[in-house]
């Protein structure tokens, strides 16, 4: 019984964050840079923090957007999201919902879903869809993004 009380109190405290954690890859590591990248760009997002959205990419990363439109490296990722901000302001809420994790060799891939809500034309408008995050791991262990696929 307790640990049903615990998943009715924990369930929604994790869809009012917008994020829910990733199922387990095997390596602590790896689990641990998905949480803090998927947390903390729910975060930046809602704050315009550029460098936050950034900073779990490699300086070689590549972004593809939903359009097909590509952002490759680091420095060009912050800069699409910059743009982005200028152009539609901050998001109003974010939600990630990663569906698995599979590792094979030094390679990772996560894949999910998520969606971000901004303001367009005076209203809420919310777009969304699946994603696929290819994970990298480093010589020392740590694990940084290779390259994020959104799809329409």
């Amino acid at each position: 019984m307790k640990r049903a009380g615990l998943a009715i109190v924990f369930i929604p405290i994790l869809a009012a964050t917008g994020f829910a954690s990733a199922p387990s890859s095997g390596d602590p590591r790896l689990d641990r840079a998905i949480e803090k990248a998927n947390s903390e760009w729910g975060v930046a997002m809602k704050a315009g923090e550029t460098a936050s959205i950034a900073a779990p990419y490699l300086d070689d990363a590549v972004f593809v957007g939903p359009d097909g439109s590509c952002a490759r490296g680091k420095a060009a990722i912050e800069a699409m999201y910059r743009e982005r901000f200028t152009k539609r302001g901050e998001a109003l809420a974010t939600r990630i919902e990663p569906h698995r994790v599979a590792v094979d060799g030094a390679l990772a891939y996560e894949w999910g879903y998520g969606e971000v809500t901004t303001m367009a034309e005076g209203k809420p408008a919310t777009r969304g869809g699946p994603y696929l995050t290819v994970w990298a791991r480093q010589p020392d262990g740590d694990w940084k993004i290779l390259r994020n696929v959104v799809l329409p």
